[in-house]
């Protein structure tokens, strides 16, 4: 029985519940499972720069792919049509490009999420100074990633909770006439070496909360825009570079701003942080691949004759890996349902909605890490080995699950939306 259920979630149209997803969705999903399985699966470890972590070969394999991807309108999907983009914006399409994409490699995957990610400000004010002059660039046959900076050494993952209304912001902006300028440290985010521009989270004063936060996108190759090393990781080694940004008297002109302060730039950090379930989704393509892996191995072990998989402990094991997936799947794809229809459930900003999309982040990644374990564990030593690729998903995921507040943020933020509370 469970060797049949896990056949079907190879299949998008099976694992894919009808009620939430279109044609089309179905039709990205095949598409996107084709292409992860003819041109990512066989070079999975090479993103990491093979076991020796030669970057030579992973940016080969980066920018290869990437092109693939690219050529399927990926990058440009979920950009403005007036720039060149495909104009789609649902989350239920998002999330399973998301995960059809993680499937192959959740570094991979989140390279390409960053792209609409960096844009969101600009699109949510319609700024078309920065549309026109990146969202363009963004959509022709490149290569290219995006960076949203947000994250501070003294706060960290603090500016993403809403309820702290951008108190500790450090990084301070000023308007003199016509331009910002920009002084602080921003930490982690990514890809501080080859974005086109840096969407940053400033505070033209920490005091006034909600009302002093502004996001300013920062062209590369501005004066006082440096960089630090990028920090050595347990996995997305090549395909994230993270690392500090610095800015030293940076100046941009005024209408680079995508969120003014006054409450404009609260809003949009706000809407940009209502709905993790993505994230969630790209890890749970890393379970399925790992599932997959685990069944395939598994049929060619034997105990006493028989294939270790149909032993009823192996078997149930194996069931219970798919069951989980399903069920966090079917709650991301509700989730980002509902985020779809604001008319019937309410706008993405009340406390339940971003109660839903943080809840389904937190299981989404809970279940991977789960499952990707007990792979590791059903294929012993050699499920613990490079050339297995699941330990490869296992380092690859706990960054997810850390990110934007961690499990705990995850957490909190979801009890908010069942009792409301502000600390300040």
């Amino acid at each position: 029985m469970s060797n049949q259920i896990i056949s079907d979630m190879r299949d998008p149209v099976q694992k894919y519940s009808k009620a939430f997803v279109t044609d089309e969705d179905l039709a990205l999903a095949k598409t996107l499972r084709m292409f992860v399985d003819k041109e990512v699966m066989p070079r999975r470890c090479d993103l990491d720069g093979g076991f020796h972590r030669d970057r030579e070969l992973a940016e080969k394999t980066i920018s290869e792919l990437g092109r693939g991807l690219v050529a399927l309108d990926v990058a440009r999907a979920f950009l403005p049509k007036e720039c060149g983009g495909l104009g789609m914006e649902s989350q239920v399409t998002f999330s399973i490009m998301m995960e059809e994409l993680g499937r192959g490699d959740p570094g991979l995957a989140l390279r390409f999420m960053l792209i609409p990610w960096a844009f969101t400000p600009a699109m949510l004010t319609n700024n078309q100074t920065v549309l026109k002059r990146y969202g363009t660039l963004y959509c022709d046959n490149e290569v290219r990633t995006a960076c949203f900076a947000m994250t501070e050494p003294a706060g960290g993952c603090n500016i993403e909770d809403p309820s702290q209304h951008g108190r500790t912001i450090q990084t301070r902006a000023e308007l003199r006439g016509d331009k910002w300028v920009i002084n602080g440290q921003k930490l982690w985010p990514g890809d501080i070496i080859t974005s086109e521009f840096y969407s940053t989270v400033c505070t033209v004063n920490p005091e006034i909360g909600d009302d002093g936060i502004v996001i300013i996108d920062v062209p590369k190759d501005t004066p006082g825009l440096s960089f630090g090393k990028p920090e050595e990781k347990m996995g997305m080694v090549y395909t994230e570079d993270n690392g500090a940004i610095y800015y030293d008297d940076v100046i941009v002109p005024k209408e680079y701003c995508t969120g003014a302060p006054g409450g404009q730039g609260a809003w949009v950090l706000k809407n940009m942080m209502c709905n993790l379930s993505p994230d969630g989704a790209i890890t749970l393509g890393a379970a399925q691949a790992c599932l997959e892996i685990v069944e395939d191995y598994l049929k060619d072990r034997y105990i006493v004759g028989k294939p270790v998989r149909e032993r009823s402990l192996f078997a149930a094991r194996l069931g219970e890996m798919a069951m989980k997936i399903q069920a966090a799947r079917s709650y991301y794809l509700n989730t980002n349902y509902m985020f779809d229809h604001p008319e019937i459930y309410g706008d993405c900003l009340s406390s339940q909605q971003m109660a839903r999309g943080a809840g389904s982040k937190w299981f989404s990644t809970w279940v991977a890490e789960w499952v990707i374990r007990e792979a590791m564990g059903m294929m012993g030593s050699y499920g613990y080995s490079f050339g297995a690729h699941v330990e490869k998903y296992l380092r690859d995921v706990i960054i997810i699950r850390i990110y934007e507040g961690g499990q705990d943020g995850a957490i909190l933020q979801a009890a908010r939306g069942e009792y409301p509370f502000d600390p300040w």
